[in-house]
């Protein structure tokens, strides 16, 4: 083994390694995806998982902005990465701990669990920022190495859905916390993106507002934030659509594991297609895949089978859209601010995350099921006709 690795060159090398801490940290993170599951077993409805939603998107705003600006000031993804990833494996290892058997469980769950993620809402973000950057600059196959951590993610929403009976949901977040530990050591092996000395030894002061001066960045805040409340509403209520089509909430890991499997072929295809594709155009499609699943899902799914079937568009349009946003928000910022910019986006997400938790459980309730999901078709769309529009403004100007 020693051999092989000092045979590879510094890409390859880096390579390994960041396909490592992307893949085995959605390997760990499949484990964590009884959250929603264990909050139903515990007596958690829709509107009380909504407003739980909603303050831990408030939360990850403020983290997501604190980390990322951190990220910029000590020229150090990698060490916030770090950081992050100890302190929200740690914590939400944790949540089983806090008591459920009390008058005052639902009120404590609702306090504590919002407190984990000032570390955990910025975990999946900033894995991703680090293998993107690295990418783009040591010039890596992103949807390549990306496709890795689909495939592991998919076999350990299998494993853990296998294990479950043995092992019971709680177990699953410590599960998870363990899992986290060999992403940490990677991480810390991991090369720093942009990882250059300074051209000066002057204080270089940040300006986000510079971000904000960018009208194609600040139109895709706008597409964002529309998007984000739809896919907040599809992701945190589909364990209450499969228990209300009478399907048994265990199975709701293996529906993550087959769409995540089906992110794979764009995530492979990635390289050709931005090739003939403008990154715009992919993420518009990938949108509209998405809507068509919640469209499936309203009106033909009532079995586990069917449900399947209708995330089959949710998975493809997923690969595409992770494949292609994150390289198209890289594209628009400048070289500097490449870590706040991430931030505003997912900040932007979060407060997306609050709008569509809170609005999204009371609707749940009011609508049922299918009719819930025909609704969420209906935003998806709204983001896609904003974006279009908000797309054309700067070609104009430009002509």
């Amino acid at each position: 083994m020693k051999h092989f690795f000092s045979r590879l060159s510094d890409h390859g090398r880096q390579a390994l390694i960041l396909t490592g801490v992307n893949s085995l940290f959605w390997f760990a993170w499949s484990f964590s995806s009884y959250q929603t599951v264990y909050l139903q077993e515990v007596g958690f409805s829709a509107s009380q998982l909504g407003l739980l939603n909603a303050l831990t998107s408030g939360v990850s705003i403020a983290s997501l902005a604190f980390w990322g600006m951190v990220s910029d000031r000590i020229r150090s993804l990698r060490k916030v990465l770090i950081t992050v990833l100890v302190g929200g494996a740690v914590l939400f290892a944790l949540i089983p701990a806090i008591p459920t058997g009390l008058p005052s469980s639902s009120l404590l769950l609702l306090i504590l669990i919002p407190v984990v993620y000032f570390f955990r809402g910025s975990m999946s973000t900033y894995a991703e920022n680090l293998l993107v950057r690295n990418s783009n600059e040591l010039r890596l196959n992103y949807g390549l190495l990306r496709s890795v951590s689909s495939l592991l993610f998919t076999i350990g929403g299998l494993v853990i859905s296998a294990l479950l009976p043995l092992v019971g949901v709680p177990s699953t977040f410590w599960l998870s916390g363990v899992l986290m530990i060999p992403v940490i050591i990677l991480t810390v092996l991991a090369r720093e993106p942009n990882a250059r000395p300074a051209q000066s030894d002057h204080k270089e002061k940040l300006d986000p507002s510079e971000l904000f001066r960018n009208k194609s960045y600040v139109a895709f805040l706008i597409f964002g934030f529309l998007f984000y409340i739809a896919a907040n509403c599809e992701a945190s209520f589909l364990p209450y659509f499969i228990q209300g089509v009478g399907v048994p909430t265990d199975r709701y890991v293996v529906v993550l594991s087959y769409r995540a499997f089906l992110e794979i072929p764009f995530l492979l295809l990635m390289v050709k297609l931005r090739r003939k594709f403008p990154l715009g155009l992919l993420v518009m499609i990938a949108s509209v895949l998405m809507a068509v699943e919640c469209v499936f899902l309203g009106l033909f799914a009532n079995s586990l089978v069917s449900i399947i079937l209708c995330t089959t568009f949710f998975g493809l349009g997923n690969g595409l859209f992770i494949g292609s946003s994150l390289n198209y928000l890289y594209e628009l910022a400048p070289s500097h601010l490449k870590a706040s910019a991430q931030a505003f986006f997912s900040a932007v997400a979060s407060v997306a995350g609050i709008l569509g938790n809170l609005g999204g459980g009371v609707v749940f309730d009011a609508m049922g099921a299918k009719p819930f999901y025909l609704f969420v078709s209906l935003l998806y769309f709204l983001s896609i006709g904003v974006f279009l529009l908000t797309q054309r403004k700067p070609q104009k100007k430009a002509a």
